[in-house]
């Protein structure tokens, strides 16, 4: 098979000088954009488009956001911690496991929200639309702290005062209901 005879140019900005200098150019700074490159290669846009997407198989990815960044002491702290357990781990054994209690809190919801897929019927194309009354997310909610250890959940607990998640109230919490499942 073969391309029918036209009278376009044929390409003469997409060869490997240029895609090696692409290349490059992007390893070197990977938030480099199409117009930047086009400039820096002084080709078009359609061509670097080409060269990037066709020849050098890239694409664009957002990065994913993270809470924060750790500095080498943040890590370097994180590292000592985790060595101090598996230390205490090899010291103990299945011991050291079943001693770790752990936490969680989560919004939840005291309703059951009703999700989109949910609420799709099969409609003539002469039907009214089904009609559905919105419903505030932020009513009816209480914030769960759930406290599991190796055999499941030991304690949950639902903060429905105007009360904030803190180190006194995991004392307090502590202190009365889960120490005496422990």
């Amino acid at each position: 098979m073969e391309n029918e005879p036209h009278d376009r140019r044929p390409r003469t900005s997409i060869t490997k000088p240029n895609t090696d200098r692409a290349d490059a150019l992007i390893r070197e700074n990977r938030h480099i954009t199409i117009k930047e490159l086009g400039a820096m290669l002084s080709i078009s846009v359609g061509s670097v488009e080409d060269i990037v997407k066709y020849h050098l198989h890239y694409r664009k990815v957002n990065a994913r956001w993270v809470p924060r960044t750790l500095t080498d002491v943040n890590k370097m702290v994180c590292m000592q911690a985790a060595s101090r357990l598996l230390q205490q781990f090899e010291d103990e054994g299945d011991a050291f496991l079943k001693s770790i209690v752990t936490t969680h809190e989560k919004w939840v919801h005291y309703f059951i929200p009703e999700s989109q897929q949910s609420s799709c019927e099969w409609q003539h194309t002469s039907s009214p639309k089904p009609k559905r009354a919105w419903r505030s997310r932020s009513a009816g909610k209480v914030m769960g702290t759930f406290f599991w250890d190796w055999q499941g959940v030991i304690h949950v607990d639902f903060l429905t005062d105007a009360r904030t998640v803190n180190a006194a109230y995991y004392s307090d919490l502590l202190a009365t209901d889960v120490k005496e499942k422990i």
